[in-house]
């Protein structure tokens, strides 16, 4: 490695750093001959402060903007908590170390103005583990979401009633109230409070590096707690708890899962000798399933909604209507928009088919034609804000737009946008400027398991299954014929196009095909 020095991608959040410290110094004790970058990150998780957890769609949430920028080359290993990455995880990438795990427990926090527990209070936590375990105990409660980093959660609960946390997270920055009431009795998330560092495969320089401030013990632990949960196939929306640990020669592992509302609870108890460890989250899972969490977990799953992975980003309003809807858009990224330069060319109409696309007009507002003829609402109204005064109409999707192109015998038009669209407009005798080039983006996605997938475009489509394993069986929606036709050549069997090419149509065309 250039310079022998180790670059680190982080969150900016003062726990991340934090962690990613003490990465750094562990480091540092082995391989002081080594130079230690930190290359911030900002995840999808920080960017939307504001959606439930939940709620807000997870293809890695805090942790995929740090594996793309390892597999991208530009970092090394990225620091995590280990409870928030996947279990499965990315092709390309592997867990290299652990360090020592420093705690484990969750803690409530009183509100500013104490009250008893025997008071009907509304806690707050983001957590529908936490707030399954408390609910069990404490049936008549009632909670709120929680969201934001760590200094930002203990203001919110110091103003209500009281919150639930993770006590390690609060410990590293000096933030856990003298008066917080660390539970003993309610299951961690599994791997809670251990540090992990991720890395890419086939690596051996760095893979050497980092090994050697792996703690054995610690990895072994997690890696049963997560196995146990990978196993019973329960995300971090589950209220599912696991805990091992060291016990005389070998491991005590605890596991439960529990009801959303906390009234039935499950749980499995195993002692794992040393040999035994690499099989037994799996064997306790199993344990667990057979007496009654099988039937636990499809009772959870029925009262969830069904997780979707969307190939397309989308904003909060299309994200509520999913939801209300029953199903929760998990959307990401599978193309690059690269802005092109060009030229307006003279014309009677001018066609804009993206909101994209019309971003890059912004320059060109007082060369454009006095029609504008564009696809979707949002273009339209970014293009008033640019400062346009012309006429401008509005369509629900370029089949509509050439529909009417057609009847009313328009002429000399010009569409500005992607080098790669869902029409051929040269056929329509309109020309084609190209305002910006999609390109691929394809993503490594830890979880291959999903209820059904969102298409848009065929290069969206080659993008998103280059380097994933989907099941031949999950339905694919997609939202015009030429991308049922590229997802069909891939030997899927359950493909569907939507009626009309729009997101409202392709969802309830998804709901009925979950029917």
């Amino acid at each position: 490695m250039e310079n022998s020095e180790l670059r680190i991608a982080s969150r900016s959040s003062p726990l991340a750093l934090f962690q990613t410290n003490k990465v750094i110094n562990r480091l540092e004790e082995i391989h002081s001959d080594w130079s230690y970058s930190i290359v911030p990150i900002t995840t999808k998780g920080d960017k939307n402060q504001s959606t439930s957890l939940q709620n807000l769609g997870q293809t890695g949430i805090f942790t995929k903007a740090l594996d793309d920028a390892i597999l991208a080359g530009k970092a090394d290993i990225g620091v995590h908590s280990l409870k928030d990455y996947p279990t499965n995880i990315p092709k390309g990438l592997q867990l290299l170390a652990v360090l020592p795990r420093d705690g484990h427990l969750d803690a409530f926090i009183p509100g500013g103005i104490a009250k008893s527990k025997d008071e009907k209070l509304t806690l707050l936590s983001g957590s529908p583990r936490r707030r399954a375990f408390w609910l069990n105990k404490y049936p008549k409660h009632n909670f709120k979401d929680l969201r934001g980093n760590m200094l930002t959660r203990l203001k919110k609960i110091l103003a209500s009633d009281g919150g639930i946390v993770s006590a390690p997270g609060l410990e590293r920055i000096n933030l856990l109230p003298d008066n917080a009431e660390l539970l003993d009795w309610m299951l961690p998330a599994p791997a809670q409070g251990v540090i992990a560092v991720i890395g890419r495969e086939k690596d051996s320089e760095v893979e050497e590096l980092v090994g050697l401030i792996n703690h054995f013990q610690t990895f072994a632990c997690a890696q049963i707690e997560r196995d146990f949960m990978s196993t019973i196939e329960a995300g971090c929306n589950a209220p599912l708890g696991a805990l091992c640990q060291p016990h005389n020669d070998g491991f005590i592992f605890n596991g439960a899962l529990i009801s959303l509302d906390g009234q039935n609870k499950i749980m499995v108890s195993r002692l794992v000798s040393n040999y035994q460890w690499k099989d037994a989250g799996s064997v306790a899972a199993r344990e667990l399933l057979n007496n009654g969490g099988y039937q636990l977990m499809q009772e959870i799953r029925a009262l969830q909604p069904k997780d979707i992975l969307c190939l397309k980003e989308i904003d909060e309003e299309q994200r509520a209507l999913a939801l209300e809807m029953g199903l929760k858009l998990h959307d990401l990224e599978v193309l690059n928009l690269v802005p092109k330069s060009f030229q307006i060319s003279y014309s009677k109409i001018a066609i804009i088919g993206s909101y994209f696309g019309a971003k890059q007009l912004k320059n060109s507002i007082n060369k454009l034609p006095n029609n504008l003829w564009i696809v979707g609402q949002k273009a339209s109204n970014l293009l008033c804000d640019f400062g346009y005064r012309g006429n401008i109409r509005t369509f629900k999707n370029s089949s509509e737009l050439l529909i009417a192109y057609e009847n009313e015998k328009c002429d000399s038009a010009v569409y500005y946008g992607a080098k790669h669209t869902s029409q051929k407009w040269a056929v329509f005798g309109i020309k084609h400027v190209i305002t910006y080039v999609n390109r691929e983006n394809p993503p490594r996605l830890a979880r291959q398991k999903w209820d059904a997938i969102l298409a848009f475009s065929p290069l969206g489509v080659q993008s998103a299954f280059r380097y994933n394993d989907f099941s031949k069986n999950t339905p694919i929606i997609c939202i015009g014929a030429r991308t049922a036709d590229t997802v069909a050549i891939m030997d899927f069997e359950r493909v569907k196009v939507a009626s009309k090419p729009n997101f409202m149509t392709l969802l309830q065309t998804l709901k009925n095909e979950l029917k």
